[in-house]
């Protein structure tokens, strides 16, 4: 087992039972995992009918023994994004929001979707004021803007290339997959009728994906996908029968299933892709690491995530500033993305799964040809869309000019050629990551 995955296990060991399940047994869980080849590890024994504040009480002193590492930020260089046109979902806040504001220092443009317009108003001032800290704002202020999306809802999904289209920019050089949610304790359903977790990791990414092919830029496009190491705990592969939750559910294997799903997702686009001839398009995904903030997030909500960062003193604020010594930051958790996203494409591993920002070693169910075909072909069905790649080759001009520049019974032929989703029927019943 590797150690990312041990952080993660132990981390669920201690906290697990706030939501009222777990993932290990009972019994007394020791894990130990030594400092070895420079590289930190962290030793650890938790009860597991101990607390949550004894267990993490009794786990500090080892863990702030051991874990001083310095977490080194990545900046894209000064300028190595002038021109280049971002969409980065779930961006109101944790990866998504980090990611926004180091391209925008950059000098990209940046569109930010989050789920109300309250929150992506939000977002933009906060990404202001990160701009005036490092005196970029007057270069950078109007270029960001916030679309609101709701990966819970295709219809939400079909209806944002007009709302992009309606801001007036051009092409996109980057988009960026960012949004999701955790492991959700029990089953539940979209208004679309799908398990909430596949749909919102997945689903919902593969038809915004689709339905913005057209919008990609010509000059050189890329399309990065957040998954996660956790991709681990679906380790016997994607069970095709089981999307949607109809067999059984549980919270971190359908996690996992939904983050195996953006690689498989990330290997299959790319080789229709080349195998259309598009030599202008890459994709890639990749694991931020274990994120501390969004972990939290997931285990007390939202609001008691707000008063923990205020120090208010409880058990769990103990708690969340104990796993922030072996979990990663926002900060160091986007570096990853933000450097694909820098990247030339001509540097990067076309379809590779990235971690620390190189191209990390995928086990074999995670390369499952045939399983990434049959996603493909079970995702366009439930997302009730069709990739036109042969069609994506030709039309760009046609889509993205002025109405003054294009015929415009032409201009609506062939939009409706490839941005429309097919009517397929269906019998299925329905930012920020580790």
């Amino acid at each position: 087992m590797n150690s990312k995955l041990t952080v993660i296990h132990f981390v669920l060991c201690v906290i697990g039972t706030a939501r009222g399940f777990g993932l290990f047994p009972t019994r007394t869980i020791k894990k130990f995992i030594c400092k070895k080849n420079g590289k930190l590890a962290i030793g650890a024994a938790a009860a597991g009918a101990a607390t949550i504040g004894s267990a993490t009480i009794g786990t500090a002193v080892v863990l702030n023994h051991l874990n001083n590492l310095e977490k080194n930020i990545y900046y894209p260089p000064s300028g190595s994004m002038n021109g280049k046109i971002v969409v980065v979902t779930g961006a109101s806040s944790g990866l998504g929001l980090e990611t926004a504001k180091r391209l925008a220092l950059a000098g990209a443009t940046v569109v930010l979707t989050s789920r109300s317009e309250e929150k992506g108003i939000g977002a933009i001032e906060i990404v202001k004021q990160y701009l005036r800290e490092k005196d970029a704002f007057y270069e950078s202020e109007s270029k960001l803007f916030s679309i609101v999306l709701d990966l819970d809802s295709l219809d939400s999904v079909n209806q944002f290339p007009d709302s992009f289209k309606a801001l007036g920019l051009n092409e996109i050089s980057v988009l960026i997959n960012n949004a999701g949610v955790m492991a959700i304790p029990d089953l539940e359903l979209t208004v679309d009728g799908y398990e909430r977790t596949f749909q919102s990791n997945h689903l919902g990414h593969f038809v915004l994906t689709a339905k913005l092919f057209p919008y990609l830029s010509r000059d050189g496009a890329k399309v990065i996908n957040v998954a996660s190491t956790a991709h681990n705990f679906a380790s016997r592969g994607l069970d095709m029968d089981n999307l949607n939750g109809e067999k059984s559910y549980s919270a971190w294997p359908a996690y996992g299933a939904s983050k195996l799903c953006n690689i498989l997702f990330t290997q299959e686009l790319q080789r229709k892709a080349d195998e259309a001839g598009l030599d202008w398009f890459t994709t890639v995904c990749l694991h931020p690491g274990v994120v501390g903030t969004d972990l939290w997030r997931y285990i007390v909500g939202e609001e008691n995530l707000s008063k923990m960062k205020d120090g208010n003193g409880s058990i769990a604020s103990v708690a969340a500033a104990v796993t922030s010594l072996f979990t990663k930051n926002p900060q160091s958790g986007a570096n990853t993305q933000i450097f694909l996203a820098a990247e030339p494409a001509s540097k990067l591993s076309k379809g590779a799964y990235y971690d620390e920002m190189k191209v990390a070693k995928l086990k074999p169910f995670a390369q499952n040809e045939a399983n990434s075909k049959a996603l493909w072909d079970a995702s366009e069905k439930m997302g009730r869309i069709k990739y036109d790649f042969d069609t994506a080759a030709t039309v760009q001009d046609a889509v993205v000019q002025p109405d003054n520049v294009v015929d415009q019974e032409a201009t609506s032929d062939v939009k409706k050629a490839i941005l429309e989703p097919e009517t397929i029927e269906s019998t299925d019943d329905e930012s920020e990551d580790m």
